[in-house]
């Protein structure tokens, strides 16, 4: 009987607890509404219907673009690796890619060297030596940034997980429209997908994004616009100087972060929260965070933002599904 009661007391206390979340991001929104730069701003519908000629403008590329990948080695994910190297020496502009990784042997150093030759013969392949824990790694690059950032030729940053799969197309939108974004104090997001049986699967979203509660940004004609969901997860990050600086200057470099952001705290363990960090500094009022997903006609999500997860672990398991990753296909994610 006792266990009876406290279960049910479990689940109201449960109940109770989603109520104040809602709440409190209600007032969230409410009390910075008024303060929001973006309540009458509106985008021209041209900015989204021309995105194929901005493809081909040089000015929405990086000029030189520092990648830190962060790989713990693992022989088994050896080739999932190989095909995100493959995509990034595919770009048609500069790049310093560093790899970022455990202490190896000669012969794993060696299988590293090779991945991303002949185009780039000096691989940077930076080893963490006693770490004391496998999820700290990610934290090690941190330093390496900010290297690259004192090199004034490089104009963009990007740290990425080693199955992520970054796309020239997915760099091209980022700049375009962060342009557009800026004066706002929002940056473009990424949606991260898996394609499991020839359909996408968001794996970070356990429930729709409902479109009238999210905080948004429209067209001119209403049918284009940015989304801004609550928690916009993706397994990387990209910045150019600015955004970069503002980074390195902040608290959000440093593992306690969470700890002074309760959705944080929830949200994001110690090796997923470097890549999400900066998305909490200096929120513009109105918005749960900096990041903005764009949306087409119908709230269709464009390809362009779209960034795959090439390992597929979450679309394809009962278990995750379960817990609410990879069960909802994108073209449905926007409700």
């Amino acid at each position: 009987m006792i266990i009876f009661f406290l279960k049910k007391l479990r689940k109201l206390f449960k109940s109770i607890g989603k109520l104040e979340n809602n709440i409190i991001d209600r007032l969230l929104l409410l009390e910075k509404e008024n303060k929001s730069k973006s309540k009458a701003f509106r985008i021209k519908s041209q900015e989204f219907t021309n995105f194929q000629y901005q493809l081909k403008q040089n000015k929405n590329f990086p000029k030189k673009l520092a990648i830190v990948i962060c790989f713990y080695f693992n022989d088994k994910k050896i080739n999932i690796l190989r095909t995100t190297v493959r995509e990034i020496i595919s770009y048609n502009f500069k790049i310093d890619l560093t790899v970022i990784t455990n202490d190896l042997s000669n012969k794993q150093r060696k299988i590293l060297e090779k991945l991303a030759k002949p185009k780039i013969k000096n691989l940077n392949i930076h080893e963490i030596k006693d770490m004391p824990d496998t999820n700290m790694l990610p934290w090690y690059s941190i330093n390496i940034m900010k290297k690259k950032y004192q090199n004034k030729s490089i104009s963009h940053f990007m740290f990425i997980e080693d199955d992520i799969l970054v796309t020239s197309k997915n760099i091209c939108y980022w700049i375009y429209f962060r342009k557009i974004l800026k004066n706002l104090g929002l940056v473009p997001g990424f949606l991260r997908y898996e394609n499991y049986k020839k359909n996408f699967y968001a794996v970070d979203y356990e429930k729709k994004i409902l479109f009238k509660k999210c905080p948004k940004i429209l067209s001119n004609n209403s049918d284009f616009g940015f989304i801004n969901p609550k928690f916009p997860y993706a397994a990387m990050y990209f910045m150019d100087r600015e955004l970069m600086k503002e980074y390195l200057n902040s608290d959000a470099i440093k593992i306690d972060f969470s700890f002074t952001n309760n959705f944080l705290k929830s949200r994001a363990p110690i090796k997923e929260l470097l890549n999400i960090s900066y998305a909490f500094l200096n929120i513009p009022g109105g918005f749960f965070n900096k990041l903005m997903i764009p949306f087409n006609k119908f709230k269709s999500i464009p390809n362009y933002c779209l960034i795959e997860h090439t390992d597929i672990k979450y679309a394809n398991s009962k278990k995750l599904k379960n817990m609410g990753f990879g069960k909802i296909k994108v073209k449905n994610l926007i409700n």
